[in-house]
Parts: C-alpha cells; sequence; structure tokens
C-alpha cells in the first residue's frame, strides 16, 4: 500500500513538473507573438505616416494600378443635357481619384472647360444672365418652331429672377405673327403650356403642308386620267337631243308622200 501511495506521488509530481514546463513554454510563445504584433502595428503606423506626407496638398491620392480617364471637356453648350454628363463625369472623376477638398474640385472643373476666356466669364452669375438677356431680346422665330422652343428653354435656365408671366411674353414675343395669334387663341398662362402648344402648331402645319401637296399633285392625275374619246363624252351628256333629232328624222320620212 505504502509503495502505490509512494508511486502516486511520483506521478502527481512528474505530472506537475509537465503543467509547469508547458505553463512556461506557452509564456515564452505568447511574449513571442507579442512582440511580432507591436512590431506590425509599428511598421503600419510608418506607413501611414509616409502616405500622408507623400498626398498632394489638394487631397486627392493618385492611383498608380489603375488609370482614371479624365472627364471630356465641357464647351458651354447651353444644352441641359450636356452639362449634367459634364457635372456626372466630373463627380465619378472625384470619387476615383478621391479628391475630397472643395478647393482641388473647382481646379480639376475650370481645367476641363474649353473656350477657356469666354467660358470661364461665363460662369460668373453675373454674367450668365446678362448674356442670356440680351440673347432673349434678340431672339426671334425664323426656321423651325421645335428649334425657337428650344433655344428659348436653354435661355430661360440662366434667368431666374424672371416671373412667369413674363416668360410667358418674351417667348410670344419672338414668335412669327401666325403663330402668335394660334397662342393667345389658346390663352396660355405658363410657360410650359406654350412649350406644348407650340409643338402642336409644329405637327398642324406639318400636317397642311402633307394636304397642300396632295391637293396640287391631285389636278395632274386628274389631267392624266381623262377620256380619249371627248365624242362619245357629249353623246352621254346629251342623250335627249340625239333621241328628239332621231324622231324628227322617222317622223319626216314617215310622212314623205309616195312618188
Amino acid at each position: 500500500m505504502e509503495e502505490r501511495v509512494s508511486e502516486l506521488d511520483s506521478a502527481q509530481k512528474t505530472l506537475l513538473e509537465m503543467i509547469n514546463g508547458m505553463s512556461e513554454d506557452f509564456r515564452v510563445t505568447l511574449d513571442v507573438v507579442r512582440n511580432e504584433i507591436a512590431d506590425v502595428n509599428a511598421r503600419l503606423s510608418l506607413t501611414m505616416r509616409a502616405m500622408e506626407s507623400q498626398a498632394p496638398a489638394g487631397g486627392a491620392i493618385s492611383v498608380s494600378k489603375v488609370k482614371v480617364p479624365e472627364p471630356k471637356p465641357f464647351c458651354g453648350v447651353r444644352d441641359a443635357k450636356a452639362l449634367e454628363n459634364y457635372i456626372f463625369d466630373l463627380e465619378q472623376y472625384f470619387k476615383a481619384t478621391n479628391t475630397v477638398t472643395e478647393e482641388a474640385k473647382v481646379t480639376l472643373a475650370t481645367m476641363h472647360l474649353s473656350e477657356d476666356r469666354e467660358l470661364r466669364s461665363q460662369f460668373f452669375p453675373e454674367n450668365v444672365e446678362i448674356l442670356a438677356r440680351r440673347k432673349l431680346r434678340d431672339l426671334r422665330h425664323t426656321g423651325e418652331i421645335r428649334e425657337y422652343v428650344k433655344q428659348f428653354a436653354g435661355l430661360m435656365l440662366d434667368i431666374r429672377d424672371m416671373s412667369e408671366k413674363d416668360k410667358v411674353f418674351y417667348f410670344f414675343e419672338g414668335l412669327k405673327p401666325w403663330a402668335r395669334a394660334k397662342l393667345y387663341e389658346q390663352r396660355v398662362q405658363d410657360l410650359t403650356s406654350a412649350y406644348a402648344a407650340a409643338e402642336r402648331l409644329f405637327d398642324l402645319t406639318s400636317d397642311s403642308q402633307d394636304v397642300r401637296r396632295n391637293q396640287s399633285s391631285s389636278p395632274r392625275r386628274n389631267r392624266n386620267s381623262r377620256p380619249s374619246s371627248p365624242k362619245a363624252v357629249r353623246e352621254d351628256e346629251c342623250p335627249s337631243k340625239d333621241r328628239r333629232s332621231h324622231q324628227s328624222s322617222t317622223g319626216n320620212t314617215s310622212q314623205r308622200p309616195n312618188n
């Protein structure tokens, strides 16, 4: 029994020594991992500092792996769709190049304006409205009415403080007399309705031109299709006259005495 107890004591001591050895090894391994993590953190902080020091002053970070296409220059055409496309391209370019500050955005936007001197002067608000009002004063309906509506709508984008009544008045004044009279008959009160009424006038004029062409071509068809025998027409038109003449001739022969 005593031998068995002594064996158990020795086994317990051996197990404790093994546990202590494993704990020591674990502590050493844990210290190594901690040192490696600290080293990685130090390297990461150095890398972040280096990237911040190399970034441009405007806030844009260059993308070396992917070449971002630059937005197409805006030439200042008075087209709302073209302006929206230009703004959309700029926003996508800012996201791709990580352009953050407003100063950098304005600089990049002005760099992609063509016809520099004239166009950049037009982008000042005080000049935009003055130029638009001058063009509105000289705008006249000389060609197709759709083109006039398009030009007038483009000028209205740059004039913000004009009342709806004045817009309708200037729109009417630029029209040709016949178109102006038609719109006055419809009693248009707002600019949107005036645009729609003018578009309908274009459809009516195109339809009337088609009718006029058909009418001008119809006499030619009538002249080509007239009958080749006018005598037959005359006989058909006057059957009673021929019948009376025939009866008179038969009557005379019947009343003639026999020799």
